[in-house]
Formats: C-alpha cells, structure tokens, sequence
C-alpha cells in the first residue's frame, strides 16, 4: 500500500474513488453549467417576446411573465450550485488565512457540515412545499405547481452534491505529494 492510499484511508478515498468523484464533480458541473445557460437563453428569448408582444403588437403574452418567474427562480437555484462548485460564493478568509493548514481543513470541514445542515433543511422543506403544491395550479400556464416548487429542493441536491465533490477534491489534493516529489520508502 502507498503512504498516498495509507493517508487517504480514513474516507475510504483510494485512487479509484476519488477519480469517480472527480468524474462526478465535473460531469454533474456540466450538466447544471448547460442547464443553466438553456434557461438563461429561454429566459432572454421569453421576456423579449414578452416585451415585443406588449409593447409593439399590443398582444401580450398572457403566460410569459409567469413563465419567465418560474424560469428565473430555477435559474437562481442552478446558478447558486455552479457558484458552489465553482468555490464562487461569498466568503470571509480574513482569519481563516491565518489558521494553520490543519485547523484550516477543520473549519472547511466545519463549514461543510453547516453548509450541509442549511441545504438539508432547504431538501426537507423544499420537497414538504413542493408535494404540498402539487393540487395547485398556476393562474396562467395551468401547470402544478409542484413544477416551479421543485427547482428549489433539486438545486439544493445539486449544491449538496458539489459541497462534499468539492471538499474531498480539495482534501485529496492537500494530502496528495507535489508532483516529481518521491516519498520515503517508494523508490
């Protein structure tokens, strides 16, 4: 057994799983990144036609506006997973920078288990209002509401998803040697 894998042990995070989470981190990314970028041009298609129709053919889109709330909310959600991917979201470092790397790992772990609890709570809550609404329908498009309800809890899975992805990616290249470094006892 290398000391990589001996060090890695503890989370079960040999060569092979850690590679399924790469794949994952970066498939999953892609996934939502293409999501995303097709709500946002139906989005900008919906309310320019939206905006044509009102204003210049004097026949507005009865369905548009409601469509384009539901899309921007969707939007929000998977924006906030690729942001959580991405490392993008808002952060203090400030005395975090000042932590050594061990007391650093332990409040990103911290961190990622408060980030979890939060999107947990966001899951639980997200799925109660979505089955909660799923009778209701919306005034103009007619569909149930469970529909537009369920961007919340999916985009809350998906930014679970990226916040562990991400953190073992980060850990695994913390504990990993630099590269053309040869450990003791593996030449």
């Amino acid at each position: 057994m290398f000391v990589a894998e001996r060090r890695l042990a503890p989370f079960a995070c040999g060569g092979r799983t850690i590679n399924a989470i790469a794949v994952i981190h970066r498939w999953l990314g892609r996934f939502t990144a293409f999501v995303a970028g097709a709500i946002l041009v139906i989005l900008t298609v919906l309310v320019f036609l939206t905006v044509i129709y009102r204003y210049f053919l004097l026949a507005p889109i009865s369905w548009g506006e409601e469509m384009a709330r539901f899309l921007f909310i969707a939007l929000s959600m998977f924006g906030a997973a690729l942001a959580m991917r991405d490392g993008t979201h808002f952060q203090i470092t400030i005395l975090a920078d000042k932590f050594s790397p061990a007391l650093r790992r332990a409040t990103e772990i911290g961190i990622g288990l408060a980030t979890s609890l939060v999107l947990g709570i966001v899951i639980v809550k997200g799925l109660g209002l979505t089955l909660l609404n799923q009778n209701q329908e919306s005034p103009a498009l007619g569909v149930p509401m469970s529909i537009p309800y369920l961007a919340v809890p999916l985009g809350a899975v998906v930014m679970l998803i990226f916040t562990w992805t991400s953190l073992f990616l980060k850990w695994h290249d913390s504990q990993a040697p630099a590269p053309g470094v040869i450990e003791p006892g593996l030449e």
